[in-house]
């Protein structure tokens, strides 16, 4: 019973990364750009615009080639194959970052934005150094 119990608050903490690797990837598309207009110095970082790019990349690379993302696979494996949460707040968070949507979506979506996410590169270039101006 103690195992059972362990096994739902590891499968809860994966899936709340899960949120979070989320969150990141959604909220650079809106902070990258907002960040050139209010002067964020931290938003142009060739380090945060890396690791967002690459966020994005690698879940467009899963999708493209059916591979299984490996924190769902965690989460279902914690929850011993008995499918999505019960508790309220991880069953929110669960209908928040998956949906029930044909995988031709997901695909042009991830592969869209990983576009547009090259074409910030272009359009909003990352700064090596920032003057003290």
């Amino acid at each position: 019973m103690l195992s059972d119990a362990r096994s739902v608050v590891g499968a809860d903490a994966v899936l709340a990364l899960h949120a979070l690797y989320v969150a990141f990837v959604a909220t650079g598309f809106v902070i990258i750009p907002l960040g050139v207009w209010r002067h964020w110095r931290w938003t142009q970082t060739i380090s945060y615009r890396l690791s967002h790019s690459l966020a994005i990349a690698y879940v467009a690379f899963e999708q493209l080639f059916h591979i299984p993302c490996p924190l769902t696979v965690w989460e279902y494996r914690l929850r011993g194959g008995r499918g999505p949460a019960r508790a309220f707040v991880p069953k929110l968070i669960h209908t928040l970052i998956f949906h029930r949507w044909p995988g031709v979506v997901f695909t042009g979506l991830y592969v869209g934005l990983t576009v547009l996410v090259l074409l910030f590169w272009w359009v909003f270039p990352p700064r090596a150094r920032f003057d003290k101006t």
